[in-house]
């Protein structure tokens, strides 16, 4: 889990602050974008381990 965080944590950091708002994933039909996600999976919550299991799915990570 530990390298799919590091993973997220350098691609949010190559995001430009203009995309940030943008949504990248849903979870139970609900959207989260890079800003949402990046603070749910730093404070490694249930649903942080969720966006990043859906965001391996999707290749983003």
């Amino acid at each position: 889990m530990e390298e799919k965080r590091a993973k997220f944590i350098s691609a949010y950091a190559k995001v430009p602050e203009s995309l940030r708002d943008d949504i990248i994933v849903t979870i139970e039909k609900k959207p989260y974008t890079w800003t949402t996600s990046y603070l749910e999976i730093k404070n490694n919550t249930e649903l942080g381990k969720k966006i990043l299991k859906a965001l391996e799915n999707i290749g983003i990570i």
